[in-house]
């Protein structure tokens, strides 16, 4: 149908080629609009001048439709959008043991990511780049943020100079911002906050390609109290046994060490059950990293910090740390992501989906629609 009515063509072209350029700043903090999946992702522990403590989560995340269908729809996707843009907002308020989350899309919103300075927005909240200062804000019923965010180390590029391979046949970039100082404001109940605190910032893109015996993955990011801070992600088979750990360490100089899976130990010591999605989530871990002696225990600051969201739910949540480097204690905080554990909501059966419904020829696959 596209060769009748050429403003159906797709607008953009993904490229599925193994990522071979370096990362170079400041374009690769903008959109790219060649790469299938992106997502900028911020999270962080804010202070007030109260004593009160929050942590709090804000992802935008863009998928080019050139190559899918349109869910239940027999019709490609970017007939409708050619990016799909989704946001997640979720605070945890420490003092009162209370979590609360909120999501955004670009189906009937006003959005953003441009694609030469780094600016993403859905509605009213976003994040941008302006003279090396991050600014997020984003608000939802009783809390608000307003924060600036100063890189205090170099980006940091894991795996292979920046390039991770997560099971699947494709590779994706991905760097962090692991120490970010904040300032600005948390707004709650309409009483504007001024706070203080520390932030991690992540930057997927790519074909962000997961392997299909694979069934989700766990993500830890921490900042110890000496400045120094760690990454340690593993992906997960459908039986929850490892098949890859990967993780990397930023003393506090910036300095950075690749940790491959031999260098790391990851022990679950209790779970936590969701009644919403009937997922048991991991709820306390040992991490061991053998070259630098750390021996580190993390638990969840409040248990429930369950994103119930669709098509694949996750607990994403602030977390306390302690332990040792060698003879010497050490403590921080952190987050930790949590994919693929509910049975309510396969993670498995939505990449079959996903798989089975995207690819150069997807359109074909959807009634009366010619391949292009």
């Amino acid at each position: 149908m596209s060769f009748l009515f050429p403003f159906l063509r797709p607008k953009y072209t993904i490229c599925h080629a193994r990522p071979t350029e370096p990362i170079a700043f400041p374009k690769d903090d903008a959109a790219h609009y060649w790469a299938q999946s992106e997502w900028w992702y911020y999270n962080g522990r804010l202070t007030d001048q109260h004593g009160r403590a929050f942590g709090f989560e804000l992802t935008f995340f863009k998928r080019i439709t050139s190559e899918d269908n349109a869910p239940f729809l027999l019709i490609p996707a970017h007939w409708l959008r050619d990016a799909c843009m989704f946001s997640h907002f979720a605070v945890t308020d420490l003092q009162k043991k209370r979590f609360i989350y909120k999501t955004n899309h670009n189906l009937f919103r006003t959005w953003r990511a441009d694609p030469d300075d780094y600016h993403v927005a859905v509605a009213d909240w976003s994040a941008r780049k302006l003279n090396g200062v991050h600014s997020l804000s984003a608000s939802m019923k009783e809390y608000r943020i307003d924060l600036w965010l100063v890189p205090k180390k170099e980006p940091v590029f894991h795996e292979d100079m920046g390039i991770v391979v997560k099971g699947g046949e494709n590779a994706n970039y991905y760097y962090s911002y692991s120490h970010m100082d904040v300032g600005g404001t948390i707004t709650i109940d309409r009483q504007s906050n001024p706070v203080t605190g520390k932030a991690w910032m992540d930057h997927e893109y790519g074909t962000i390609s997961i392997g299909k015996h694979l069934k989700g993955w766990d993500w830890f990011g921490i900042h110890f109290d000496d400045d120094s801070e760690l990454m340690v992600a593993r992906m997960r088979d459908s039986s929850d046994v490892p098949v890859k750990t990967f993780g990397t360490y930023i003393d506090r100089e910036g300095t950075v060490s690749r940790l491959p899976d031999s260098d790391l130990v990851i022990d679950t010591k209790t779970l936590w059950y969701s009644d919403k999605t009937h997922a048991h989530y991991p709820a306390a871990w040992q991490i061991r990293v053998r070259p630098l002696g750390l021996i580190l225990d993390i638990r969840p600051l409040v248990a429930e910090q369950e994103l119930v969201t669709r098509p694949i739910p996750y607990w994403e949540g602030i977390v306390g740390v302690t332990g040792s480097r060698g003879a010497t204690l050490i403590t921080g905080h952190g987050y930790v992501e949590l994919v693929g554990y509910s049975n309510k909501s396969s993670f498995e059966k939505y990449f079959k989906w996903i798989s089975e419904n995207s690819g150069p020829n997807a359109a074909r696959k959807a009634a009366g629609v010619q391949s292009r």
